[in-house]
């Protein structure tokens, strides 16, 4: 890695000209991603070619199907319709602009290779956009996208499937599923990993939930069957699989996208070092304020840049648990990493 230039400026500076010697936070050269830039990226994504309509699904900008009746809180009239519109400041079932600005920057900067890791999947949107839209780009692409939930890893496949990407479901203990990530078939476009995503090797307890709850984490108060809302729920043992493991292999993570509920720093602080050496950009769905703070704290410190930063909307009123349970909109923070980035030169 070449070190930023106020770092080779800093280091190259005769010692009484130096600054003081607490580390600084941050990179000094990360940009972070503004409204304008937002809709340019978000325009990459457009499909070069019309899709044909058909009755089931709902086809947006990008040329990406989404079956309607397969997802419970989206609007029903969506099926059967295609949408030219950039979906700014939102698309009204899915996500904001700036999280698809996220995905459009890790394709756009890809090199020959686009890999993407999804944790906390649900049906896999991130991971079946990105590899289809750097497929069409003549990209080698491979996506892993990790699911507790049954149910939403059988709408992961089948949003895979309708989007005529060759996909695998992988199931088992953590062991195994480390070894069926290593070893994924080189002709398959997606894996299903069905699980939990987690800094380690383990079993976690997931919750039982209806199919219209996106809002489930694999946490718990010890002791009780209440989760991070204060939502009583019975739980069952998932597998989770390493971070490590999902990033390992020959060929970098281009996007790490995290979507965990209310256990982002529990997950990313303590796999800080493998994420460092292995993911270029890092999307993260933020749940608290605090979250939001202690992950600007600590990766900024690892001299990361946060080129996108949308913190997450509130409404402080009954009673939670946690500050996680008074969140009404997640935020959305995009990662920089600067150990994998070629620094311009001076």
């Amino acid at each position: 890695m070449r070190l930023p230039w106020t770092a080779r400026r800093q280091a190259d500076a005769p010692a009484a000209q130096r600054g003081p010697t607490v580390p600084s936070l941050g990179n000094g050269i990360a940009v972070p991603i503004t409204p304008g830039m937002c809709r340019e990226l978000l325009e990459s994504l457009r499909a070069d070619e019309p899709v044909a309509a058909d009755p089931d699904h709902f086809i947006d900008w990008s040329g990406v199907r989404t079956r309607v009746a397969m997802l419970p809180w989206a609007p029903a009239e969506l099926a059967g319709t295609i949408s030219e519109a950039l979906p700014i400041p939102d698309d009204g079932y899915r996500s904001e602009d700036v999280e698809y600005a996220g995905l459009a920057q890790a394709i756009n900067t890809a090199e020959g290779t686009f890999r993407i890791v999804e944790v906390g999947a649900g049906w896999a949107p991130w991971t079946v956009s990105g590899v289809v839209t750097a497929k069409r780009r003549g990209l080698q692409a491979f996506g892993v996208a990790v699911e507790a939930d049954p149910v939403r890893c059988r709408w992961a496949v089948q949003h895979a499937q309708d989007n005529g990407l060759a996909v695998a479901l992988a199931e088992g203990n953590p062991d195994e599923l480390a070894a069926r990530v290593a070893a994924a078939d080189p002709g398959l476009d997606v894996l299903v990993v069905r699980a939990a995503g987690w800094h380690s090797r383990t079993v976690l307890q997931f919750p039982d939930i209806p199919d219209d709850d996106m809002g489930a984490a694999v946490w718990t108060l010890p002791g009780t069957d209440v989760d991070y809302r204060g939502v009583h729920l019975t739980h069952h043992d998932v597998p989770a699989v390493a971070i490590a493991d999902l990033l390992a292999g020959p060929t970098r993570t281009d996007l790490l996208h995290i979507d965990v509920q209310g256990v982002e720093f529990e997950l990313l602080e303590p796999a800080s070092d493998v994420i460092q050496q292995n993911a270029r950009l890092m999307a993260v769905g933020t749940t608290d304020r605090l979250t939001e703070g202690l992950l600007q704290r600590h990766f900024l410190a690892r001299g990361w840049g946060l080129i996108v930063d949308q913190p997450c909307a509130t409404n402080f009123t009954m009673t939670h648990p946690t500050l996680a349970g008074f969140t009404i909109q997640d935020g959305n923070q995009l990662w920089e990493n600067p150990f994998l980035r070629e620094w311009p030169a001076s």
